[in-house]
């Protein structure tokens, strides 16, 4: 008979998971901020207006967002080629020593050092994807794979080898499954992993993650590796379509054989040929914020599990600071102590939780698409829920994009500044203080991103439906309109648990006077 807990245990299993929770290296908090800020109305009005704005944005796209024609029209401006070729050099270099340099030391620092964490965790994790979403995607030039395999593929041909790689075939069915199933593992190396911040612990997993990439570019080839199964590769590459400057291919010979059957003609960040071009095959340019958007090629399944699993763990994140997700934690912690232990008991319930709620976001997301669907016009072709799924999922980068700038921006400031410090001693554990930060800056730049996040994706949505829907492309668009306002109202909700205070409450430290 299967006996219930006691009033005294499962106090104990709640101080025992709470004292867990504390001791588990947990990387720095995310907002970096130490105050809060005391809202002027209180925070379901601004709930509200976030939902309500919107809303709106949606009936101006309606009136205003006219259908596309094949080719996206946008203005552009080419930027300087000299300087382009001037920052490959410099970021191929950045890229090694950086990667490189945080395996290095990982192994001779102290094991207190939080420096390889900064490098990593704040620089390359979090930091990089905002750029990309601020600027463009830095990648193909930072990538360290590239250029080792580049270095390796030269010394092949000089010791007189035709090619480096083994020259199998990447199998078709695979998509961008294995990027999927590493962002999954980089998320809960991330959130939950124990010892996380570790410098040998991170040096062991970025040697790993080194070696795995260049078996696989040995195996299957540069091009078809990295185009859908190198993790930074896929995840920088959405997130860079989102930013100011793409690249277009300028060399028409660099879309022979494309599998995104591009235009060679307005060919700007196609995943596959930016990894098959070789240096000046492709110029950078100046576009709108979001435009790289109205290019997407083919996509299906693993591009909409992939992209949903970037919201969703940044989501996760932020939840982690919440009451309801204390509450879940403490239901499961209690069920499982007696049967796996206590710290088994927090690794498996956070990961639970994590894998329920990407579950839960695909799953909405899934059948608001298939409603989509089944608005499609009936004088065309329907196309498959899988195809639908990932198209509509391209729009949810910009929503990603303004959750990251909201959550993680502070952190990446913090981070830079705490470099200096660190290089002149690196087992310096205290980070720089982000005092001089209004904290109501913080709060509404966050509601600014977030809000601004979602009115661009209602935008891109309307304006997919008005392709693929065109004569009821506002009832196509609503499954996906009501999921993104549910998703505002959310955010924000879950960006102000840590740092704002209903108006006439007390702040904690002011009672302890």
């Amino acid at each position: 008979m299967k006996r219930s807990m006691s009033p005294g245990r499962l106090a104990a299993a709640s101080l025992i998971a709470a004292t867990l929770l504390a001791l588990l290296p947990i990387p720095v908090a995310a907002h970096a901020l130490g105050g809060v800020f005391t809202l002027p109305v209180p925070l379901g009005l601004y709930l509200v207006a976030a939902g309500a704005t919107v809303a709106l944005s949606f009936v101006v796209a309606v009136v205003l967002v006219r259908p596309a024609g094949p080719v996206a029209s946008y203005p552009t401006r080419p930027l300087s080629p000299s300087l382009a070729s001037r920052s490959l050099i410099v970021l191929q270099v950045l890229g090694l020593a950086w990667w490189f340099g945080t395996i290095l030391l990982g192994l001779v620092v102290d094991p207190i050092s939080p420096f390889p964490a900064v490098l990593f965790w704040i620089g390359i994790w979090v930091g990089l994807p905002i750029v990309c979403v601020l600027i463009g995607n830095p990648w193909p030039a930072l990538s360290p794979f590239r250029t080792v395999f580049t270095g390796l593929e030269r010394l092949a041909r000089v010791i007189g080898f035709d090619r480096l790689d083994v020259g199998l075939r990447y199998p078709a069915a695979l998509g961008r499954w294995p990027a999927t199933i590493l962002l999954a593992g980089g998320v809960w190396a991330e959130l939950i992993l124990p010892d996380r911040t570790a410098p040998t612990t991170l040096a062991v997993l970025l040697c790993g993650y080194t070696v795995f990439t260049l078996i696989g570019m040995i195996l299957f080839g540069r091009i078809a590796w990295l185009r859908n199964a190198e993790l930074f590769e896929v995840y920088l590459g959405w997130l860079g379509r989102v930013g100011p400057i793409g690249r277009r291919v300028v060399e028409r010979q660099t879309c022979e054989g494309c599998s995104e059957e591009c235009d060679p003609s307005h060919c700007v960040d196609c995943p596959e040929c930016a990894v098959a071009a070789e240096p000046g095959e492709r110029r950078p340019e100046l576009r709108p914020w979001f435009a790289g958007l109205t290019e997407v090629g083919h996509i299906g399944w693993s591009d909409a599990a992939f992209l949903v699993l970037v919201l969703s763990s940044v989501t996760f994140d932020g939840l982690q600071e919440t009451a309801p997700f204390g509450l879940a934690m403490n239901l499961l912690f209690t069920a499982l102590l007696p049967v796996i232990g206590a710290l088994n008991t927090v690794l498996v319930v956070q990961t639970v939780l994590l894998l329920a709620l990407w579950l839960a976001f695909l799953g909405a997301f899934i059948l608001a698409s298939w409603l989509t669907l089944r608005m499609h016009d009936p004088d065309r072709p329907p196309a498959d829920l899988g195809s639908v799924t990932g198209a509509y999922a391209t729009t949810l980068l910009p929503i990603a994009g303004g959750y990251l700038i909201a959550h993680y921006l502070t952190l990446v400031i913090q981070g830079i500044a705490w470099i200096p410090t660190l290089v002149a001693d690196p087992s310096s554990t205290v980070a720089p203080p982000l005092d001089w930060m209004p904290i109501s800056a913080v709060w509404y730049l966050s509601v600014g991103a977030i809000v601004l996040g979602h009115v661009a994706a209602v935008v891109l949505a309307h304006r997919r439906a008005l392709r693929d829907s065109a004569r009821r492309p506002i009832l196509a668009g609503l499954p996906l309109v009501v999921l993104m306002i549910g998703y505002t109202m959310l955010s924000l909700w879950i960006i102000a648990q840590p740092i704002t205070l209903e108006p006439g409450t007390t702040p904690p430290a002011a009672l302890l006077r």
